[in-house]
């Protein structure tokens, strides 16, 4: 049984979060890196719902949280991640997953400038293309931008696009923020959505903790 599909899903979510998090923290594996909130995991759960998707990817792993949200949004998700190296975080982060949801999770390590259009040279995709992408990675413009582009390689018809860290008062936050702002303006992403601290906004103003938008790509 799906743990969201306990009755008050955020809770659920947490327990398998608590769950997580303490399968690495025993092994004495540091995370240096903040994870996703309860409020975006529960978001990102929700959009994977609304949106029907079940061939998703992400790029950026760390310790997983984004990945448990997607994995419990359907019994038929499986998940492609893509991130940097293989740190004793992520490394037990991806035990614990495929402990729990064995055969739906894909790691990918390596740099996502030359991970991610490798895939899609591949074909590994699929004929579709991934339904519903997340992308957390590097928080450097160029990068995001470039992350953009290629995750719109992968990516269905119309598929969905979610990013975070769109938070221009914090130094991190300024390179995602111009990224997408740029992408919508070019026409490679359509704007449907603000989220902050998992309020759904017209526009987004700080100061936040979080923040992230969800587009689909044209």
């Amino acid at each position: 049984m799906l743990i969201s599909s306990i009755p008050f899903a955020p809770a659920g979510l947490e327990l398998v979060i608590k769950q997580m998090f303490n399968h690495v923290m025993q092994a004495e594996a540091g995370i240096y890196e903040g994870g996703a909130s309860l409020a975006q995991i529960s978001h990102l759960r929700d959009v994977a719902r609304r949106s029907g998707s079940t061939w998703i990817a992400e790029v950026g792993f760390n310790v997983g949280y984004s990945t448990l949200a997607f994995l419990e949004s359907s019994a038929e998700a499986k998940v492609v991640s893509f991130e940097l190296d293989l740190r004793p975080c992520v490394r037990l982060a991806k035990e614990f997953i495929d402990e729990r949801y064995p055969g739906r999770h894909e790691l990918v390590v390596g740099d996502s400038q030359v991970t991610v259009p490798g895939f899609a040279d591949a074909g590994r995709a699929g004929v579709q293309g991934f339904d519903l992408i997340f992308i957390d990675g590097s928080h450097m413009y160029d990068v995001v931008s470039n992350d953009l582009r290629n995750c719109r390689r992968i990516g269905a018809h119309r598929a969905t696009v979610v990013l975070d860290d769109l938070t221009p008062w914090y130094l991190w936050g300024a390179g995602p923020t111009r990224a997408w702002h740029e992408a919508v303006e070019s026409g490679l992403v359509e704007s449907l959505e603000y989220v902050v601290d998992g309020r759904i906004v017209d526009h987004i103003e700080g100061p936040a903790d979080r923040a992230w938008a969800v587009g689909r790509f044209r």
